[in-house]
């Protein structure tokens, strides 16, 4: 088995993504534009739909294709092409991920609309975050790099479950 999905593989995965946004148009009677697709997602997910600003693209993980290939090409790819279905339909910030209009686009693609797989990734190459060390009144804590930025930035305030307090970078950690 490979280790990550070759040519011919990602041909059949972008002709299939392909398929479903075109199908997704007919049904919806919307244009729908066949948008970027990469290779490069890492980790748990098997997919991911991105907006930012006025790009739209898919991400698929090769990893978890190359080894479940199949249940992939036929889940995951309807899974990220409703999500921009529903994107170019209400936009995202008017409907939850998984509510009622994806799963809606989810059937009428034919494809029952499941959020999470039981598909076996032991094994696969995953993201390693940095972890960095956090202090409340009563405890150490460790949070990933993700967290951490986001305090660092000012976005996030993490407060500990036990004594309620804000958690503070550890110099020492």
């Amino acid at each position: 088995m490979s280790l990550s999905l070759n040519h011919q593989q990602e041909q059949q995965v972008r002709q299939k993504t392909a398929s479903l946004i075109q199908q997704a148009a007919l049904i919806f009677q919307q244009p729908l534009p066949v948008i970027d697709i990469y290779f490069d997602l890492k980790g748990r997910n098997l997919g991911m739909y991105v907006r930012q600003q006025r790009q739209s693209y898919i991400r698929y993980n090769s990893f978890v294709f190359a080894r479940h290939f199949d249940d992939c090409l036929k889940q995951t790819t309807a899974h990220e092409v409703a999500h921009y279905v529903c994107d170019k339909r209400y936009g995202l910030k008017n409907i939850r991920p998984h509510g009622k209009e994806w799963q809606a686009v989810m059937l009428a693609l034919g494809v029952p609309p499941k959020v999470t797989s039981n598909l076996d990734i032991s094994g696969l190459p995953a993201r390693r975050y940095q972890q960095f060390t956090y202090q409340c009144g009563c405890q150490q804590h460790q949070l990933s790099s993700i967290r951490h930025n986001k305090i660092q930035r000012g976005r996030a305030v993490y407060h500990c479950r036990q004594c309620g307090q804000t958690l503070k970078l550890n110099s020492n950690g």
